[in-house]
C-alpha cells in the first residue's frame, strides 16, 4: 500500500513538473514572431511610367503601349497591349501571317535601376487573339459585302476576331537612364501560347526596342 501511495505521488510530480515545462516552452513559441522564407519590404519609393516599344520577328513587327506602376524602383506592375502592324505589301489583310493582338498584365523586375545600364526582366501574361483570314475574293468584291447577321467571322470585315488562347511572354532586356524621366531599352522575348485554340504562328520570338517616360523613383519625404 505505501509503495502504490509512493509510486501515485511520484508520477504526479513528475506530470507536474512536465506539465510546467512544456507550459513556458507554448509561452516562449507564441511570444516569439514567425520566421518566414521571403521578409517584406516597406514601400520607400513608388511612380508611374508609360512605355512604347517595337517588336521584330516572325509575324511581322508589333507595337507595344502599356502603362507601369513602379515599386521601390525595383518591381513593375501594369499593363500592356501588343498589336501587329499594318503590312505594306498586305494591303487586303491576306498575308500567311495572321494579326495578332496580345492584352496582357505585366511584371518587371529591375535590381540595379539607379546603375546607368542595367537589365530588367519583364514578364507579360494575358489573351493572345488571332484576326480570321478573310475569303480570298478581290478588293473591289469585298468591300462591298455586307456584315452577315451572328457570329460569321469570313464574311464580316467588322468582326475577324479568330482563334484566342493563353499569353505568357518572358523576357530580358538592357535598359539605359538616358535622362532622370526618360529610359531606353532593347532587348528579346519570348511568347508562349497555351490552349486547344493556338495556332502555331501565336508563339514567337522576337526582338525589341522601346522607351519608357515617367517618374520612377520618387520618394516621399515624410516631415519629423
Amino acid at each position: 500500500m505505501n509503495f502504490s501511495i509512493r509510486l501515485l505521488a511520484f508520477l504526479l510530480i513528475g506530470f507536474n513538473s512536465f506539465s510546467q515545462e512544456t507550459l513556458i516552452k507554448i509561452k516562449k513559441d507564441t511570444s516569439s514572431s514567425m520566421k518566414t522564407l521571403f521578409k517584406p519590404h516597406k514601400l520607400t519609393s513608388f511612380g508611374l511610367s508609360f512605355q512604347s516599344q517595337m517588336l521584330f520577328g516572325k509575324g511581322g513587327p508589333e507595337r507595344g503601349m502599356g502603362l507601369q506602376v513602379h515599386l521601390n524602383n525595383k518591381l513593375s506592375l501594369g499593363f500592356a497591349s501588343f498589336n501587329s502592324m499594318d503590312r505594306r505589301d498586305d494591303r487586303n489583310g491576306m498575308a500567311p501571317e495572321p494579326r495578332q493582338r496580345f492584352s496582357a498584365l505585366t511584371l518587371e523586375a529591375t535590381p540595379m535601376a539607379n546603375k546607368v545600364i542595367h537589365l530588367s526582366f519583364p514578364l507579360a501574361i494575358g489573351r493572345i487573339q488571332e484576326d480570321a483570314p478573310l475569303m480570298a475574293y478581290p478588293a473591289y468584291l469585298s468591300s462591298m459585302m455586307m456584315p452577315q447577321p451572328g457570329p460569321g467571322r469570313g464574311m464580316n470585315r467588322n468582326d475577324r476576331r479568330g482563334p484566342g488562347t493563353l499569353g505568357i511572354q518572358p523576357g530580358i532586356n538592357l535598359e539605359v537612364n538616358l535622362f532622370k524621366y526618360v529610359k531606353v531599352f532593347g532587348g528579346a522575348n519570348y511568347r508562349f501560347a497555351f490552349g486547344e485554340e493556338k495556332t502555331p504562328g501565336m508563339s514567337r520570338a522576337a526582338g525589341t526596342l522601346g522607351v519608357k517616360v515617367g517618374v520612377f523613383d520618387y520618394r516621399r519625404v515624410r516631415g519629423k
